[in-house]
Order: C-alpha cells, then sequence, then structure tokens
C-alpha cells in the first residue's frame, strides 16, 4: 500500500508540473489557468461539504498552492506553500 501511495505521489508531481508548463507554454495560457483554478475551487468547496475531511479535499488544496493560486490572505485559509521553483526542494523518490 505504501508503494502504491509513493507511486501516486509521483504520478500526482509530474501531472502539477505538466499542467504549469502547459500553462506557460501555451498561447491564452493565462486565461485556462484561471479557468482550471476556478473548477478545482468549485471540486474543493464541493468537496469539502460532503467529506470535510477527505483526501480529495488535502490534494485539491494542495494543488491550488502548487499552482499558486493562494495567497496569505486567502479567504480559504490555504495560505502559500513553497514549490521547489521558490526554494521548497523537491520531494519524492529519486529526488
Amino acid at each position: 500500500m505504501a508503494d502504491e501511495t509513493e507511486r501516486l505521489g509521483l504520478l500526482v508531481s509530474v501531472f502539477e508540473l505538466a499542467l504549469t508548463r502547459l500553462f506557460e507554454a501555451s498561447p491564452g495560457g493565462g486565461q485556462a489557468r484561471t479557468l482550471f483554478v476556478e473548477d478545482v475551487r468549485r471540486l474543493l468547496a464541493d468537496t469539502r461539504e460532503v467529506q470535510s475531511h477527505s483526501p480529495a479535499v488535502q490534494t485539491y488544496e494542495a494543488l491550488l498552492r502548487r499552482m499558486g493560486a493562494t495567497g496569505p490572505g486567502d479567504a480559504d485559509g490555504l495560505g502559500v506553500a513553497p514549490t521547489p521553483e521558490q526554494g521548497l526542494p523537491p520531494a519524492g523518490s529519486g529526488v
């Protein structure tokens, strides 16, 4: 089980990186990123209503933080988490 969890964590990290690069490189990527963030925020709110302590809630929160879609005064209380680009060392197997 721990092995599967680690693999899933690595896949999520790669997915996050791919999304970030796609938004940066694509024409209109800024608008696409904004729409994606809105969708994730909506999913987060809907999931919190049903299962406030769900792993999905934690995943959506982490994705928003990693995308830089949160701020210190964020109404959701997510705050800002440093990313590797901002000085936090990457985590995971083989790093």
